[in-house]
């Protein structure tokens, strides 16, 4: 295995293991006592994974000449970074919270040019989207941020990037055939 390959099958492993692990530390944070700084800490340490996975998967599909796709990747770093951003050591801050929506959208409406994933994968991007969607109507509206639409939000959309970490390795192992 030459260099080139090398660093391509890191990516694609880069990608999995940091989306499974923003997934697991996600679901750590439910556990712990609302807001405490153990929460704030695990969240953030979930949403550094989380970025980094975009950003190894923005390079992988930019190389493999998806280039609508690693812009997706890009902009979902950034969804990533303002959902970073929104934590504190004394709590999450709502209305930086609800703003990652505006990046999430085009960024899921973006994958659908990505020929690495099946189509319901790409169609299951509009589940977060419209959830995503619901909890910036709903802060809007002044009802709660913390809701059910956030909680399902994060997850289908967890499951969903852990889905695509599995999609890029199947993607590395078929170009090495």
């Amino acid at each position: 295995m030459n260099k080139a390959d090398l660093e391509n099958k890191s990516l694609v492993f880069i990608v999995l293991i940091s989306y499974v692990l923003n997934l697991l530390f996600s679901g750590i944070g439910v556990l712990c006592e609302y807001s405490s700084n153990e929460q704030m800490l695990v969240y953030q340490i979930s949403n550094a994974f989380a970025i980094t996975a975009s950003v190894m998967a923005a390079r992988y599909t930019g190389l493999r000449g998806q280039h609508v796709a690693a812009s997706a990747y890009i902009l979902m770093g950034i969804t990533h970074g303002i959902s970073l951003a929104a934590l504190s050591r004394t709590g999450i801050n709502i209305d930086r919270g609800m703003t990652m929506v505006m990046p999430m959208i085009p960024a899921l409406a973006a994958i659908f040019w990505c020929n690495f994933y099946p189509i319901w994968l790409r169609v299951a991007g509009i589940v977060p989207i419209i959830l995503f969607t619901l909890v910036y109507v709903n802060v809007l509206l002044g009802n709660s941020y913390f809701d059910w639409p956030l909680t399902w939000g994060y997850g289908t959309l967890q499951i969903i990037e852990v889905l695509w970490g599995v999609y890029l390795i199947k993607d590395w192992q078929e170009s090495k055939k």
